[in-house]
């Protein structure tokens, strides 16, 4: 029997997106998995279609929006309860090719320092790679294109969490998605821990996926707003607390990163821009103890000195 993999999509008002994600997942190659769908909270009755049309998917159902990182978690202690060899984390907004997962869980098995594993990111309605494959993998985009001779898998320093394999051991090993990330940053965090304990993360080149991005987030101007905010509040928390980089190195780094906004900023000025990052710093500071809290967590428990 292969292993037995946990597909968790995590759900927030994802009804334009589910019964389509879904109904690919019933036609992957793949032997041996399971799908469990995570709801935030939906108000769409997206959660309702899931149980009406598709009987044989799980579905934990939490009280409160808790993001990204806390959302998945729940999914991800019940599929590692439940004696996942493979968690999935897997977006709503997502259609899979029918080898997807079985061609991440060939290239996970191929080697036991393969902790993280990603798919390839077409359009969701087009033939040509979405733009996070352009831009993460741009220097691979020839060979990706050559699926034929391409290699098994690409080297990467994280891949995003649109579809994102993680072995149990890293999960154990590692730990799971940090919930001081709200949403975005929180997959790139996990890639570095593991990379930090020598596991390996790659791209899967014949593992395919059509991805929309954005999903729950394009539903006008303030949810917008908030998006940009949730992200570049966790890039100042992963510039802050990476656990190779000495305390002083951190507040560097974050310095750089306010510079870098600032400069942004001064490109292209709005007022509800500024207030949004003088907020987002105030909030930052107020959250201090929690960064460096993290920041010694994942150095000690990363055997870092």
């Amino acid at each position: 029997m292969p292993p037995l993999v946990y597909v968790i999509i995590l759900n927030y008002n994802g009804q334009r997106w589910l019964p389509d994600c879904l109904s690919t997942l019933a036609e992957t190659r793949y032997e041996n998995f399971r799908v469990v769908v995570v709801d935030n909270a939906s108000s769409d009755g997206s959660l309702e279609i899931v149980k009406e049309r598709f009987r044989g998917v799980e579905v934990i159902a939490n009280r409160a929006n808790l993001g990204f990182s806390e959302g998945n978690n729940v999914g991800i202690r019940a599929a590692l309860q439940n004696g996942a060899d493979y968690v999935v984390l897997l977006n709503p907004d997502t259609k899979v090719e029918p080898g997807c997962l079985s061609a991440l869980i060939a290239v996970g098995e191929s080697d036991a320092r393969i902790g993280i594993l990603g798919a390839v990111q077409l359009e969701y309605d087009g033939g040509d790679f979405n733009d996070w494959t352009k831009t993460a993998a741009r220097e691979h985009l020839e060979e990706l294109r050559r699926i034929e001779t391409a290699r098994s898998y690409i080297p990467m320093s994280w891949v995003e969490g649109a579809c994102f394999a993680v072995k149990r051991s890293v999960l154990e090993e590692v730990g799971l998605l940090d919930p001081i990330f709200f949403s975005f940053y929180e997959e790139i965090d996990l890639c570095r821990r593991a990379i930090c304990q020598e596991y390996k993360v790659v791209l899967v080149p014949r593992s395919r996926i059509r991805h929309y991005r954005g999903g729950s987030w394009l539903a006008g101007a303030r949810i917008a707003r908030e998006r940009d905010y949730r992200c570049d509040r966790s890039q100042f928390i992963y510039s802050a607390t990476d656990p190779r980089s000495s305390l002083a190195g951190n507040c560097y780094q974050y310095l750089v990163t306010l510079g870098t906004k600032i400069k942004d900023l001064a490109r292209g000025f709005s007022w509800a821009r500024a207030s949004d990052l003088a907020r987002m710093q105030m909030d930052l500071l107020l959250n201090v103890p929690a960064l460096l809290g993290k920041w010694r967590h994942d150095r000690s428990r990363l055997f870092l000195k």
